[in-house]
């Protein structure tokens, strides 16, 4: 039993002189992980014993260091003599200090060079003729000179500039072709009809075409027989489209026509061929001052429902 704890406790030891060893190479190499990877760089340890060389030595960069003796020492070989190169010489640049050149004082002295003269002989003086005195006239004082005041410089007017306005004329409205009924007088007497073409404004048509029509044929239009047969002076007051049916009221004066039933049969024939040129008039309906009346004039033609083109054949 002596025998077996006495094994234990050499074994406990010598683990525990392993681990000791083991965290002083550790440290140690910690401290000089730098010089080893560089002695076993330079040495090809791994290479020789493993045949290839790990990456973390591959790419640690070795550090030359130049010794003090290699920086600072020339070796001369003529005289086998060290010696230490000589320090850069630090030059500081300084500013010339601009004198100003001083003033030459130039000093002037006074020689009298007067000595005495031997004495001249006195000479008689010659009689010169006077000269005539010039008088000098006094100059007058000069007169002020009159300051002339000038008037002030007028500004100039502003121009009147005329901006002539450019009239420009409003854009046409657009038109449309539209066949307009007027009649003519055969020689043997009967009324027939006969339609003109027109341009009448494309908006509202159909009341644009009651209105030209109204208006009678153009002088080209009667010398090509046209005529109209709706009283003088008829007044076109509305016009609305409902189904089919165009509803047109007129003033008083479509009432009266002075060439008795042939003229009513006329004036009628006019509004609903030109009314129904259009597709979406079928027939008309006549209004009288805005009432609905069944009867035209004295001769009595039907006016009471919607006519249509067969109410003329």
């Amino acid at each position: 039993m002596a025998q077996k704890k006495g094994n234990k406790n050499k074994s406990a030891l010598g683990i525990a002189i392993w681990i000791l060893a083991f965290l002083i190479i550790l440290l140690v190499f910690l401290v000089k992980q730098e010089e080893i990877k560089t002695n076993l760089q330079k040495v090809n340890f791994f290479e020789r014993l493993f045949g290839s060389t790990p990456a973390f030595i591959t790419e640690h960069k070795v550090e030359e260091k130049k010794s003090d003796f290699e920086e600072n020492t020339v070796i001369d070989l003529k005289k086998n003599e060290v010696k230490k190169a000589p320090e850069p010489v630090k030059t500081v640049e300084k500013k010339a200090e601009e004198k100003k050149p001083e003033p030459v004082k130039t000093e002037t002295k006074i020689v009298d060079k007067t000595e005495a003269q031997p004495e001249q002989k006195k000479t008689v003086p010659v009689e010169t003729k006077k000269e005539e005195a010039k008088v000098v006239e006094k100059s007058k004082p000069a007169e002020p000179v009159k300051t002339v005041e000038k008037e002030p410089l007028k500004t100039s007017e502003p121009v009147q500039t005329k901006v002539e306005e450019v009239k420009t004329e409003p854009p046409k409205p657009a038109t449309i072709a539209a066949k307009i009924c007027f009649v003519a007088i055969d020689r043997e007497g009967p009324i027939v009809r006969k339609e003109v073409t027109r341009n009448v404004e494309k908006d509202s048509p159909l009341t644009n075409s009651i209105l030209s029509m109204l208006k009678g044929p153009t002088p080209a239009e009667e010398k090509n027989g046209c005529r109209s047969l709706i009283p003088a002076g008829t007044k076109l007051y509305s016009v609305s489209v409902k189904n089919g049916v165009a509803t047109m009221n007129f003033s008083e004066e479509f009432e009266f026509n002075q060439y008795g039933v042939e003229g009513y049969l006329g004036q009628l024939m006019q509004i609903v061929y030109t009314a129904t040129n259009y597709s979406t008039v079928k027939s008309v309906q006549i209004l009288i001052e805005g009432q609905k009346k069944e009867y035209l004039g004295s001769e009595g033609v039907w006016i009471g429902s919607p006519l249509t083109r067969a109410s003329f054949r």
